[in-house]
This record gives C-alpha cells, sequence and structure tokens, in this order.
C-alpha cells in the first residue's frame, strides 16, 4: 500500500508543477468534444499463459519455484521472509526500515559490505533487500555466466549478514534525514496524515519513526530480528531465468540446505485495523502556493467479493484522464492540472480509497465541493455504457503489461503463495472484472462510499482559500512539527543570579565588540573563501556575502558546477543555481534565519542583547576548543544555544548549538578567530564550523564593509522556470 501511495503522489505531482497554468475555456470544450479514437474497438487480448513452475521444498522447510526462461542470458531471484514492519518489537518503531537498509549494505559474515559492493559492481549483478509491512526480501539478478559467483554472496546475506556498525550508523544518519525533511514536501504530507486518519496513528500502516525511536536502536536488535524471523520455514525463494531446473535445485540444496534454526517459527499477529471517525482536517503549510486535498476511507482486502466491481467503480470516478473527478475538476471547472483517486486494496488487510486533487487556494472549496459531488453522482445512478466499457478495458490492458514477462508472474505467484491466496487467483480477479456490470457499479457505490463519512485532509493557507474549511464541518487542525531528539546535555535550572550574570557578560562583550557601531549597525557586506569539506574531497568556494539586519541575507558561491545564490529574506528563502530557483521549505528557512544571529561574530545576537530582547543564562567556566571560556546559554525564539566568551569577556569564541543539517539534527560548533576592527566593529575575518565533531567548513574572510549599501536587486526573487 506504501508503495501504491508513493506512486499516486508521484501522480499528483503533476499539479504541483503547473498549478498557475489552469486550462482555458476552448481546451476544455476541446477535451470534452466526441473523438474518433474513442470509437475504436480492439480486439480481446491474447490469453496470458504462466509459464511451468517448478516447486520444491528443501527439508530445512525452504519453498522453492523455479522458472526456466531462456529468452535472455540472466538469471533472477528473489526470496520473501514472513516479518516485516508488523513484527516490530514494542519500543523498536524503525527496526524495520534499517533493517532493510543495513541488510544488505552491512555485509556478510565471509565479506564486508564494501567487498560485496566491488565484486557485484564488477559482474554487473546486483544483490538488494528491503523490509515492506509484512515481509522482508533478499532479491538480486545476475548473467547466467556469473551464477556461480553471485549465488554464494546471495545466500550468505539471507542466512549470515554481519550488520557492521558502520554500516548502522549511515543508515541511522539516513533515517534522520528523512524525518528532517519529511515536511519539505506537501504531497508526501497529505498522502502520509491522511493514511494516519484512516488507520489511527499508531497502526503498523501508518505510524512514523520519530528521531528518538532512530536512537534507539542498536546492532543488537537487528541480529535478535535476523535470528528471530530469517529462517527457512518461513521463507519462499523464486528463481528465474536462464538455468537448467535440475541443477539449479542441486546449487540452491548446496547453499541453503544447511540453513537452520532450532524451534518453530514465532507467530505474527496481524494487526487489528478499526475504522476511524470520519474527520475533517487541515495542515497549515505557509511556503506552498497551492493547496492539497486529499479525501480517503478504508478500502477492501484484494480477495473481498466485491474487489473486481470496487475496481471498477474506482477507475470511474478516479483514475485516468477519463475519470469523473478528473473530467469535472480539471476540463470541465479548470481548477488544477491533476485530480483523481483509487481504491488500493491490500492481501491481508484492509486497504485504503483515496481522492485527492491539487488547486490554488482562492479555488480550494470549489475544488473540493467538486470531488464531493462526483462521488455523490456515482451513487445515485447506474455509470453509462461507454464508462464501464472503458474501465474494465483499461483494466484489461493494464492486466497485460503487469503479466507481460516471467519475472512479473513469478514474482505475483511467489507473493500469492506467501499471502495463502491460489495460483491463479490473477485471473480469477481478471474474469471477475470481466463480468462486472453497470448495477455491479451502482451497488458497490452505495455500500462503500457515502462522501459525508470521508476524512477529508486539506494542506495549504486557509487564509487564502475562497471560503472557511470549516464549510464542509467541524475543522482539526494537525500539528506536524517534527518532534526534537531529547537534549544530551540535562538543562540547568536557571536562577535570577545566573540570569542577571549572563546578561552582563553579553553586555560586557558588547561593549568590547563596540557599542556604538552595534548600534548604528545595518549591513555588513563580506568577500572571502570557503573551503568546504565533501565526500568528494575538500572544496574551495569563492564567498560574497550581503547581510542585512535583521533577517536578510544574500550569499553568492562560485563553485566547481557553477555560480550559487543562497537567499534569505525574511519568512521566505530560496536558492538559484543556472536558470534554476527552488523555495527552501519552512523548516529550512527557520534554520538559515536562526542561523543569522551566528553571522559576523553573533552581532545581531549583540545588538538584540543591548535591546533587552535576549534572555542570556551564565553556566560558568568550560573548555570550549582547547580554551578556557565563559559559557552563557542564550534564547532567541523557541531554541536555546551556547555561546562562548573568553574569561574577561572580551572576545566570542564560538557558539554551540542543535541544528538541522542535510543529516538531520545535529550539534553544530562555530568557532571565531582573526578579529579585526572595521568602522569600530570588532569582526572575526575566521570562522569554522564543525557537525558532531567533525570539521566541515572554514571561512576566512578577505574584506569586509559596514553600512555599505546595498541593491534590492539582490533580494529580488528571480522568476521560476517555465513549465514544459
Amino acid at each position: 500500500m506504501r508503495r501504491t501511495l508513493s506512486a499516486l503522489s508521484l501522480l499528483a505531482g503533476l499539479a504541483a508543477v503547473a498549478v498557475a497554468a489552469q486550462p482555458s475555456a476552448q481546451e476544455s470544450a476541446a477535451k470534452s468534444a466526441p473523438r474518433t479514437i474513442d470509437k475504436l474497438v480492439y480486439p480481446r487480448l491474447h490469453e496470458i499463459k504462466t509459464p511451468p513452475v517448478t516447486r520444491e521444498m528443501l527439508p530445512n522447510g525452504l519453498k522453492i519455484l523455479l522458472v526456466e526462461d531462456h529468452d535472455l542470458p540472466q538469471a533472477k531471484f528473489a526470496a520473501f521472509v514472513r516479518c516485516g514492519a508488523i513484527a516490530e518489537p514494542v519500543g523498536k518503531m524503525g527496526l524495520a526500515e534499517l533493517f532493510g537498509e543495513v541488510h544488505r549494505t552491512g555485509g556478510t559474515s565471509a565479506m564486508t559490505g564494501d567487498a560485496v559492493d566491488a565484486l557485484l559492481d564488477g559482474l554487473g549483478a546486483d544483490v538488494r533487500t528491503t523490509v515492506e509491512g509484512e515481509y522482508g526480501t533478499v532479491g538480486g539478478n545476475a548473467l547466467a555466466e556469473d551464477l556461480d559467483r553471485v549465488l554464494p554472496v546471495f545466500a550468505e546475506v539471507l542466512t549470515a549478514p554481519a550488520f557492521a556498525q558502520d554500516k548502522i550508523d549511515l543508515a541511522k544518519v539516513q533515517m534522520r534525514s528523512a524525518i528532517a525533511r519529511r515536511n519539505d514536501d506537501v504531497m508526501r504530507i497529505a498522502f502520509r496524515e491522511i493514511g494516519k486518519l484512516v488507520y489511527g496513528a499508531h497502526s503498523p500502516y501508518a505510524r512514523q519513526v520519530e528521531y528518538q525511536d532512530v536512537e534507539r536502536l542498536t546492532r543488537e536488535d537487528l541480529v535478535a530480528f535476523h535470528k528471530a524471523y530469517y529462517r527457512p520455514d518461513a521463507t519462499i525463494l523464486a528463481v528465474w531465468g536462464d538455468f537448467n531446473t535440475a541443477e539449479m535445485k542441486a546449487k540452491l540444496a548446496r547453499l541453503l540446505g544447511g540453513w537452520s534454526v532450532a524451534g518453530t517459527a514465532p507467530k505474527i499477529a496481524l494487526p487489528v485495523v478499526v475504522a476511524q471517525p470520519p474527520a475533517l482536517a487541515y495542515i497549515e503549510k505557509r511556503d506552498v502556493e497551492q493547496t492539497f486535498i486529499i479525501a480517503g476511507q478504508l478500502g477492501l482486502r484484494i480477495d473481498d467479493p466485491d474487489y473486481p466491481a470496487v475496481r471498477v467503480l474506482s477507475d470511474i470516478l478516479g483514475s485516468g484522464w477519463a475519470s469523473r473527478i478528473f473530467v469535472k475538476v480539471r476540463s470541465e471547472k479548470g481548477l488544477a492540472y491533476s485530480a483523481g483517486g483509487q481504491m488500493i486494496p491490500a492481501w491481508d488487510h484492509p486497504g485504503v480509497f483515496v481522492f485527492f486533487s491539487s488547486t490554488k487556494p482562492s479555488t480550494t472549496a470549489e475544488t473540493l465541493a467538486a470531488m464531493l459531488e462526483e462521488i455523490r453522482k456515482i451513487r445515485e445512478a447506474p455509470v453509462t455504457d461507454e464508462e464501464l466499457g472503458r474501465a474494465k478495458d483499461g483494466y484489461l490492458n493494464g492486466y497485460a503489461f503487469e503479466n507481460d514477462d516471467t519475472g512479473k508472474i513469478v514474482v505475483r505467484l511467489a507473493v500469492s503463495e506467501f499471502y495463502g491466496y491460489p495460483a491463479d487467483f490473477n485471473a480469477r480477479v481478471r474474469d471477475a472484472v470481466e463480468k462486472v456490470t453497470a448495477d455491479d457499479v451502482l451497488r458497490v457505490a452505495k455500500k462503500y462510499l457515502n462522501p459525508d463519512a470521508l476524512t477529508i485532509l486539506a494542506v495549504g493557507r486557509q487564509d487564502q482559500f475562497d471560503k472557511p474549511l470549516s464549510t464542509f464541518g467541524k475543522v482539526t487542525t494537525i500539528d506536524i512539527t517534527i518532534p526534537e531528539p531529547k537534549p544530551k546535555e540535562a538543562a540547568v535550572e536557571a536562577t535570577p543570579e545566573s540570569l542577571a550574570r549572563g546578561s552582563q557578560l553579553l553586555l560586557k562583550v558588547a561593549d568590547a565588540v563596540g557599542v556604538a557601531a552595534l548600534k548604528n549597525l545595518k549591513d555588513i557586506t563580506t568577500d572571502g573563501v570557503t573551503t568546504a569539506n565533501t565526500p568528494m574531497g575538500a572544496m574551495e568556494l569563492t564567498r560574497k556575502g550581503t547581510f542585512v539586519l535583521p533577517d536578510r541575507l544574500h550569499n553568492e558561491m562560485t563553485t566547481p558546477m557553477g555560480a550559487m545564490v543562497q537567499v534569505v529574506d525574511g519568512e521566505k528563502a530560496w536558492i538559484k543555481m543556472g536558470q534554476g530557483r527552488q523555495d527552501l521549505p519552512e523548516s529550512a528557512v527557520a534554520e538559515m534565519r536562526r542561523g543569522l544571529y551566528t553571522e559576523a561574530g553573533c552581532a545581531l545576537l549583540l545588538q538584540e542583547a543591548m535591546a533587552g530582547k535576549v534572555q542570556a543564562q551564565a553556566l560558568g567556566k568550560v573548555q570550549f576548543e582547547g580554551k578556557n571560556a565563559e559559557d552563557v546559554l542564550v534564547r532567541v525564539g523557541d531554541k536555546p544555544f551556547h555561546i562562548y566568551l573568553t574569561p574577561d569577556a572580551g572576545e566570542i569564541l564560538g557558539v554551540k548549538q542543535t541544528a538541522q543539517t542535510q543529516e538531520g539534527p545535529a550539534e553544530v560548533v562555530e568557532s571565531f578567530a582573526g578579529y579585526q576592527v572595521v568602522s569600530g566593529l570588532r569582526v572575526p575575518f575566521e570562522r569554522t564550523q564543525k557537525v558532531n565533531g567533525e570539521v566541515k567548513a572554514s571561512t576566512k574572510l578577505s574584506s569586509v564593509k559596514i553600512n555599505a549599501g546595498f541593491s534590492e536587486d539582490l533580494f529580488k526573487k528571480p522568476a521560476a522556470p517555465a513549465t514544459p
């Protein structure tokens, strides 16, 4: 279901690239006119033939499906193991995701992950691992002539993974990075949150991993998960391609026949799916220029007798350019570039209905009303013969493409067997779809679709909606703020004495920096060179910055790929490179705005401290980067950070804070040096940044100008590239 939701969100992405390019009335009329192509009659597709399948079971309980296919000199393999996210122990959320990554990258008892990479890359082969909701997979492919070198690696990964700690650490960084970016894309937010609303936030089919969950996961957890669930009697292995069946049976017996575990396979209880009460929800996202609307409710299992009729129903209603929702919202009303939906079934639990659209804020209510009206109408009268025929033909054509090669057929057979479905289940659904009538569609529409019982979610800016969302009912606002990880340092309780001394220290260092210059400071222009440490090595960047206090910054850097401009302008920020421009999400803008407080040796912080806008708490004497220092905890907004002063408070040595990075929340330390006086202001000409103890960048300035003025063109937002 998650993969299908992701695919739907990509389809919905069409709405994001050209919401402003609404179709004209002439275009809508042209699309509504009958077309000659619609009158074409297509012959019945040829019958899909299932290739001969050899089924075997090794003495250890491993089920094997073998299919010879000599069209190409290669072979593919896929093992399905009964485990998945539903098998995660209590308190170990995210374990399945971490396991799926490190199972392969962490190497085996015989080879490191890097050695496996080198071998497979040299052969043009592949071994990969994943963990889905209900199962884990180990799959791959190789040329037929290389199978004897690749299959042992596959067997080692399946049975004896090493879970190298460095690969675990890297995977956890990637997980934290994904958490940090999860609110950047409006469509991903909508599909994620509708899942929570339909299934419940704590359901394994909808819950989300947080930073604290990632921190709790250990190598021991991965080892225990593998030991408990990766066993031959819980695995189905499919192999297909250019080989001799008898020889392949013998190879697999040698490689996997000795795979054994004690006891019986643990039983994994399927989560109970409880229908959630319908809701009307709203998520504020002010950095988008559109509203993403999504509506949903629980759907069906794929083996439900009503599924064939529901599949036809959902295709007529929301799938494709001829669907009712698309035609109404896009073609007739010109409200959105894309709109639609689908009933997405699941194999072993109820799936989900989803309907979506993306539109201008000023047409939000109109678009939602149009979607709901189409859902109501399909419950009131039979669909037309033309609609019925088009939906059934679309399904049958799709069925052909889903079974147009041996690999797709074999994987379908393996998955069907994994879930306990008959081998011909797919053909049974196809036959049932062919028999669906207009009366069947009307019956299931009345049975399963109720616009008044749908859960509806709108993501965007409600202050720009054409009508209040409350027009449709009582609105619940959802907070998608990402919970910060717990600080590693225990908070020190503030006292009147520590607060008073903290303020005194900041005022003292402000005096040393230059009180008069700080009071009159309006803008700072700097030139210099930044050396950035990247995965490709050190990279030297020339940099010109213009900082206009309090909340505007223009940075232009020359990189090996060309000039890059970063701009913060109040509540907006963007990056420009070449002809491309990318608006930054709210989370990135907030992080960049916080960074302004450390520009030019904390000039803005000191300016606001003199104005009494900063709360400061003296924490005492400490060591900072090997130097004696006074530690002052300051709070600007909702995030504190440490500022380190020389013992006499004559200079700022640096700052430390927890900040969002590409790797998620990290400890960022910036140290200042090379102070020079410019127009009465002491400014550090050298700056070094460390992230989690590793130097990421160092900057040396060649010139600093105070109150030199600036051009407003620096903050003029370039037009977005034209949409093809």
